[in-house]
């Protein structure tokens, strides 16, 4: 008699852990305040110029942080009661964040005008440079 060929039944994979579920507490950090300022003013604020902001009084002395170049630590609040979020809603509230950006982009403005001038006033006196041994030649 013929013996029969039976197929395997392929190996299943053990099943996969579960990961464990690590509970991270919610912090209220700078999207909180964003959040906070959307609700309270109705205006979208980004969190990029929301820290730009929070940098700004930081440097002022309004906000206990140190700034130095490099340091990426998350801005971690206590609660929209906390004192500093009152601080940055306040400082929000007085237009400095836009006050800020209108006073850089008119710096901006001024040094490249100024760039400008300078090229301008190189690219003159070397095109008189040219004229003078044109007719000299």
């Amino acid at each position: 008699m013929a013996a029969a060929k039976g197929k395997t039944a392929a190996a299943k994979p053990a099943p996969a852990p579960e990961p464990e579920v690590v509970e991270e507490e919610e912090v209220f950090g700078v999207a909180g305040v964003a959040d906070l300022i959307k609700v309270r003013t109705g205006k979208t604020v980004k969190t990029r110029d929301l820290r730009i902001l929070l940098r700004k009084l930081a440097r002022d002395g309004r906000l206990d942080r140190e700034i130095v170049a490099g340091n990426r630590a998350r801005w971690e609040f206590d609660g929209p009661d906390d004192p500093r979020v009152a601080t940055i809603l306040e400082a929000y509230d007085n237009g400095e964040l836009e006050a800020d950006k209108k006073e850089k982009l008119d710096a901006l403005k001024a040094r490249k005008a100024a760039q400008k001038a300078a090229d301008k006033a190189a690219a003159d006196k070397a095109a008189e440079a040219d004229e003078e041994e044109l007719e000299e030649a």
